[in-house]
């Protein structure tokens, strides 16, 4: 009994070790290499406050991004910073980098 416990605390180690390593998920989809620069961007100026699966993030102050999302449409939002996202938090490459990111991401 002990030794199956041990066992099952270790596994739970080994487990949780993973966690916040950045390593991508395992449905990571292929990305070029523009849209991994996208990717990087979207971790560090977007993911504290938005969930994605293949980023990884957890944020809850926005909405999940989990769902099908159009290039053209990110862009749009990015820009316009609706609700408390502020406008233009990217712009020019970079914003199309995020957006082509998720749009990969999503099956957008």
């Amino acid at each position: 009994m002990r030794a199956a416990r041990l066992a099952a605390g270790l596994a739970a180690i080994a487990l949780l070790a993973g966690c916040g390593s950045g390593a991508a998920p395992k449905n990571h989809v292929h990305l070029t290499a523009f849209e991994q620069h996208g990717r990087t961007l979207f971790i560090r100026s977007c993911g504290s406050c938005h969930a994605l699966a293949d980023a990884g993030t957890s944020g809850i102050v926005g909405p999940a991004l989990n769902q099908p999302w159009a290039a053209s449409r990110i862009r749009e939002v990015i820009a316009d910073g609706p609700g408390q996202m502020p406008a233009g938090l990217l712009s020019g490459n970079a914003a199309a980098a995020v957006a082509a990111y998720i749009a990969a991401a999503t099956g957008g």
